[in-house]
């Protein structure tokens, strides 16, 4: 226990090792702190363990009730301890302790220590030089000490952090322990030193233990985090791949709740799948949902698409604008089709009548005239033909409008009964005798219609049995005036060579898979394909482009009722169904258009196609904004995403094979050919030449161009590939050619340095170059071929991690850190014929593939050393000589094959955004079903 005034600072009736007796001008903090080192010191069978200690507070008061607990302590204790001072030497207290310690005990047993003032012993008196010494009361101590008594200096001892810190404290306290325990000063101190060393050690074990202990538990509960963090992951990735399993599973019959589950899957794990799933997702139809029953939905020449239900709406798909409603009136339209130039829009209705619209400007339709056609019943088909005509047709016939002054239309003829089509020219009609609901012998009948429109017979064909005659579209004629389809209920199509009308001939039928019968077929713009809607809700894509050979192509399904209307995009790429008919026999059901991404008869997740020729490496400029492509001849288009890609420029071909082409790494510049020629690009719209009159004598095979240095590398077919100096661009210079090389489409690449240059040997390996400018090429390092002949070569925009392809379908990816020591990090053999095409994408984890067997392939090259195939892309076909390139941004793939360039989305966040703004939002029930163990969180809010 404490108390202030004198009181024991140890516990009652305890015999104490020694008194200290001190004033108050020595700190009480320093004193403690004192008291405390002397307890502390180190050996633990002489430590003086209880200290009675004793402060003389200022103007302290006499008191007997003190001097009997002073008094009590002084009996108990075997040493004084004096802390001598000039507030010491005067103080009562400290005399009367003194003078009591000297009665009952001995000077022997008094030590002190000096804290200030003045302690000075005269020998020759053998006494303190009282004219000196200020830090001892004279009277008590005049006559104590025979000889000169021992003192400890601690005037040093000026705060409580010296009594810790300062080495000098050791030996000052073995001054003092020294006579408390009859040890010498150095055998403490050697002690102390040991005793100490013990410790340090004892606590560095344990200290050393602890942590080892420590580390053990850390590492346990991180191994505890790290499988917990492995197990959580290993969960969402189950989770993601599940999503996009059930994602694949509805993606045509429920493709908005597909696309949902497909952003949630890339949410949840950007796992391979997740990411091939985003990147084939543009294959998905997009469902505008009707008002109504779909009565007809027709495609413009410039892209609109019009859909008439309850109402008419007019879509920019392309743009994804907000529908136009054209229709305020309400009445009920069951016809729509569009003029050649896609300015006029017809409309006819219930009744009989036709109205035309202005829609040059699609946001803002002007209603010009209209006309009623023969019979006043419904309209089933208007067909604008040449001339400034268009054809009404209804069950009983119909009329032939002469529309040159669109808002004064008026009639030309009337139609014969039963008419069902017209070609787009206007010369010839179809009409079909009998019921058409299954009557045996019924025949289609041709007619030509002459600039007056008069009609003559010119031939009879026979219809299949049960045609759907009140179906609008169960008979065309295609786009050229050549051929003509007609669809029955005993699901087969007929098809006819009408190039001659009096002499149809008969082309192989067509046979689809439906319980009713087909309703409704519609060729494409270039006529090379049909599509026939049936009963089922089925769409069925057929190449006709060798009509002696017609091959059934891709199956659309996911409508819930049958298909009454088809229509492509002008440039075939978009097949727009709809389904017209009311199957589920309510009479309440609501229509859907549904608008599939097509490339000739089959599907696509291309984004864009674009008609090119040749199959040479596309090329973009850096800012993301051009695209040369094709070779045959070379092409540019501008491609910056704001709108369609448009055909800007088509340059000079001098070689019969065609000739690649590269941007320069200042993108004002296009470099091809052998010798190597430039074009000034800085108006895209008109390349200009840079040496026109130079003599041009071969087309590249391959290009490339140095992305630092004002190099290019360049080889023709069956020669080595050269080296350019293009800094001058009106004179490029020949600095050398690679020995022993060979040319491939994508066969030579530079380092992202700019230092190293790849390209295949005869022998069928990969010798790696050191390039510079000015100089010629040297050899640096060689990639062995015992694995097949290298075909296709690309350097990661990142490092000098080297991508291979060779002539087994296999990629390879190597380490060329060091190019005289090349290491082989991984590779992957997922295509059945020689790898052609190959690039990386920007950002250095992606890349894609070209293979011989047509199949264009995405890999995740995160881990070089572990090739992972993302997804074989659905091109709407086989590419079996492509190449590709990424665009600089990285959100495109370019595939340039012989069938034209596609151009695929691979940025995955725009993927997201447009499949979020495609599709409503997941509710909370489909959220339930699918993902039933986490909370409500829809990836699109």
């Amino acid at each position: 226990m404490s108390r202030r005034r004198g009181e024991e600072i140890e516990g009652r009736g305890v015999a104490y090792d020694a008194f200290i007796s001190y004033s108050h001008a020595w700190d009480k903090d320093v004193a403690k702190a004192f008291q405390s080192a002397l307890q502390g010191f180190d050996r633990p069978w002489y430590r003086p363990r209880n200290l009675k200690l004793f402060r003389d507070e200022t103007n302290l008061a006499a008191s007997p009730h003190l001097w009997r607990e002073i008094e009590r302590g002084l009996t108990r204790s075997r040493w004084l301890v004096v802390m001598a001072c000039p507030s010491a030497a005067v103080s009562p207290w400290v005399r009367r302790e003194i003078r009591w310690w000297l009665t009952h005990r001995s000077a022997d047993t008094l030590l002190i220590g000096w804290t200030d003032g003045t302690l000075a012993w005269d020998s020759g008196r053998a006494s303190f030089d009282w004219s000196l010494t200020d830090a001892l009361p004279q009277e008590e101590m005049a006559q104590a000490f025979g000889e000169e008594p021992r003192w400890v200096d601690l005037r040093w001892l000026r705060s409580p952090e010296q009594a810790s810190s300062d080495p000098r404290l050791i030996e000052c306290m073995a001054e003092f322990v020294a006579p408390l325990t009859g040890k010498s000063k150095d055998e403490l101190i050697g002690d102390h030193v040991r005793q100490r060393r013990r410790t340090r050690h004892w606590v560095q074990a344990t200290v050393a233990v602890l942590t080892t202990l420590l580390l053990l538990a850390a590492a346990g509960g991180i191994t505890a985090y790290n499988q917990r963090n492995s197990a959580r992951a290993q969960t969402l990735v189950a989770q993601s791949r599940q999503l996009v399993a059930e994602a694949s599973s509805i993606r045509d019959s429920q493709p908005d709740l597909a696309r949902q589950l497909m952003v949630q899957a890339y949410r949840l794990a950007p796992t391979a799948e997740a990411i091939g799933a985003l990147v084939e997702s543009y294959s998905m139809p997009r469902v505008i949902r009707g008002r109504g029953i779909v009565q007809a939905a027709a495609y413009s020449s410039r892209g609109l698409l019009a859909v008439a239900d309850d109402d008419v709406r007019l879509f920019d798909p392309a743009r994804g604008t907000a529908p136009v409603s054209l229709d305020s009136t309400k009445r009920p339209v069951t016809a729509v089709a569009f003029s050649a130039d896609g300015r006029l829009l017809a409309l006819g209705g219930a009744g009989g009548e036709v109205r035309l619209l202005d829609v040059t400007d699609g946001s803002r339709p002007k209603p010009l005239g209209s006309a009623a056609a023969a019979g006043r019943t419904e309209v089933l088909v208007l067909v604008f033909a040449s001339g400034g005509r268009l054809f009404a047709m209804t069950e009983k016939g119909g009329a032939v409008l002469n529309i040159q002054d669109p808002a004064r239309p008026r009639s030309l003829t009337s139609l014969p009964a039963r008419v069902v089509a017209a070609s787009p020219r206007g010369d010839l009609i179809a009409t079909e005798e009998g019921t058409g609901q299954g009557e045996q012998g019924a025949r289609l009948r041709l007619w030509s219609v002459s600039d007056s429109a008069r009609l003559s017979q010119v031939a009879a064909l026979t219809s299949p049995p049960g045609a759907f005659y009140t179906a609008p579209q169960h008979v065309v004629f295609s786009p050229n005036g050549q051929a003509l389809a007609f669809a029955g209920g005993d699901s087969r199509v007929l098809l006819w060579d009408i190039a001659d009308p009096a002499r149809p001939v008969a082309r192989p039928d067509l046979y689809a898979q439906s319980r009713d019968g087909i309703l409704a077929v519609a060729f494409s713009p270039d006529a090379t394909t049909l599509a026939t809607g049936d009963s089922d809700g089925t769409v069925t894509l057929w190449d006709v482009s060798d009509p002696l050979r017609p091959r059934s192509g891709a199956r659309l399904s996911g409508h819930t009722m049958a298909v009454g209307s088809l229509s492509f995009s002008p440039d075939g790429h978009t097949l727009a169904s709809a389904d017209t008919d009311d199957t589920t026999g309510t009479g309440a059901g609501k229509g859907t258009v549904r608008l599939w991404t097509v490339s000739g008869s089959e599907r696509t997740s291309a984004a864009a196609m674009l008609p090119t020729e040749g199959s040479f490496p596309p090329s973009f400029s850096p800012d993301s904004r051009l695209l040369a492509t094709g070779g045959n001849p070379t092409t540019v288009w501008r491609v910056d995403g704001t709108r369609p890609p448009r055909l800007l420029a088509t340059l000079e071909t001098f070689n019969a094979g065609g000739q690649a082409a590269a941007f320069g790494a200042a993108g004002h510049t296009l470099f091809s050919g052998l010798p190597v020629r430039a074009w000034d690009m800085t108006d895209p719209a008109n390349p200009r030449d840079l040496a026109p009159e130079a003599t041009r004598t071969n087309g590249a095979k391959s290009f490339s161009v140095n992305p630092v240095l004002p190099l290019a590398a360049a080889g023709a077919g069956g020669e080595a590939v050269q080296l350019w100096d293009i800094s001058r661009r009106t004179r490029p210079t020949l600095l050398g050619t690679l020995g022993e090389s060979r040319t491939e489409h994508q066969a030579v690449a530079f380092s992202p340095d700019g230092a190293l240059l790849a390209a295949p040997t005869q022998e069928g390996g990969v010798r790696l170059w050191r390039v510079a400018q000015h100089s010629r090429p040297t050899p640096a390092g060689d990639l062995s071929a015992a694995d097949g002949k290298a075909t296709a070569l690309a350097f990661s925009p990142r490092d000098r991690t080297l991508l291979v392809g060779d002539d087994t379908g296999r990629i390879t990816t190597w380490d060329v850190s060091r190019p005289d020591r090349p290491v082989r990090k991984g590779n992957s053999t997922r295509h059945t014929g020689e790898v052609r095409g190959l690039a990386f994408h920007p950002g250095g984890e992606l890349a894609a593939t070209a293979g011989l067997d047509g199949r264009i392939r995405l890999w995740d090259l995160g881990d070089p050393a572990r090739p992972v195939e993302v997804a074989s892309l659905s091109g709407g076909g086989l590419y079996p000589f492509a190449t590709v390139g990424f665009r600089p941004d990285g959100r495109l793939l370019a595939v340039s094959g012989d069938g034209g360039l596609r151009l695929w989305t691979v940025d995955r966040t725009g993927i997201a955004q447009r499949l979020c703004a495609e599709s409503p939002r997941i509710t909370r029930n489909q959220w339930m079903q699918y993902l039933p163990n986490r909370p409500y969180d829809p990836p699109c809010a």
